[in-house]
This record gives C-alpha cells, sequence and structure tokens, in this order.
C-alpha cells in the first residue's frame, strides 16, 4: 500500500507503514502549513509512535491519529506562547 498522506489543521500529514513480520509498524512524519512534503523530506518533523498493529490498515490509522495528538499539542503549545 502507498504511504497515506492527509492533512489536519494545515499540516501534512504522511505515514509509511512497513511489515515486521507478523505485525505492522509505521513512521509518521508531519509538515507544519506551508511546508508541505513536496518541499523536501528536511522539513518534516517526526511524530514519535512506537506501536505495531495486526495489519497495514491498523498501522495507518493508528500512525495517524499519533500524528493529530502530535499536532495538536503542539498548536496548543504555539498558543500558550503567543497568549504571554
Amino acid at each position: 500500500m502507498k504511504p497515506l498522506e492527509t492533512e489536519y489543521k494545515g499540516w501534512t500529514i504522511r505515514v509509511i507503514t512497513r511489515s515486521t513480520g507478523r505485525a505492522w509498524s509505521a513512521l509518521v512524519e508531519a509538515w507544519p502549513p506551508g511546508k508541505s512534503g513536496e518541499s523536501g523530506d528536511k522539513n518534516a518533523e517526526l511524530v514519535p509512535y512506537n506501536a505495531t498493529s495486526q495489519n497495514e490498515k491498523a498501522a495507518q490509522e493508528a500512525g495517524r491519529i499519533a500524528a493529530v495528538r502530535f499536532i495538536d499539542a503542539r498548536t496548543a503549545k504555539a498558543e500558550k506562547t503567543t497568549k504571554k
């Protein structure tokens, strides 16, 4: 399956799955607004994700959920910084 690419709050998310024997894992990357994946992987932020799933689709979904949490945390942190 090709990488899952979606958007959330203007961020671009890419989930690349791989088989780890009997399970599936994923590499999850996110690009802030204005720095899409097309502008190069050097702008990507690696999303902390270390889990396995029973199948590829589940690994994609879990990876995307990890990215959404990561983005929510980043945007909440940015909002706190601007309110000071």
